[in-house]
């Protein structure tokens, strides 16, 4: 190496010219501790506050998970129709069906993961206009 004395000769722990360590990392850390007692006091009640509202929001989630869907067979309907076009409108991967001898489109993960709430009723649905699951 020549003999440039502008740069650093030591780079990221290692001597430029013999490519050597220079020194030992530290690797011992000591224990993470708190501020003072009043921050530590501020974050505990910011945790409690945060599993509350995590706790609250996963109730609100059940709780509106249990009902159906769709209120009555006029809005299951009219939500395989709606679904049934955002699907038409998809590119998917299509499959020939030996059975009836035609090409079944295959929907997508991502479309079935989006609306896996109308999954049960919009899957035989799909099926009868020539789409499927897998």
């Amino acid at each position: 190496m020549r003999t440039n004395r502008k740069i650093k000769p030591h780079h990221n722990g290692k001597n430029r010219r013999t490519g050597r360590k220079s020194t030992a990392r530290r690797n011992n850390k000591g224990p993470a501790t708190a501020n003072s007692d009043r921050a530590e006091e501020i974050r505990l009640a910011w945790v409690a506050a945060k599993l509350l509202e995590r706790e609250q929001k996963s109730a609100a989630a059940a709780a509106l998970a249990k009902g159906p869907c769709c209120a009555n067979e006029a809005a299951k309907n009219a939500t395989n129709l709606r679904l049934l076009r955002e699907l038409q409108s998809t590119v998917c991967n299509r499959v020939w069906n030996e059975t009836f001898g035609r090409w079944d489109g295959v929907m997508p993960r991502a479309f079935v993961n989006k609306n896996a709430a109308h999954m049960p009723h919009f899957r035989e649905f799909a099926r009868e206009n020539g789409y499927r699951s897998r």
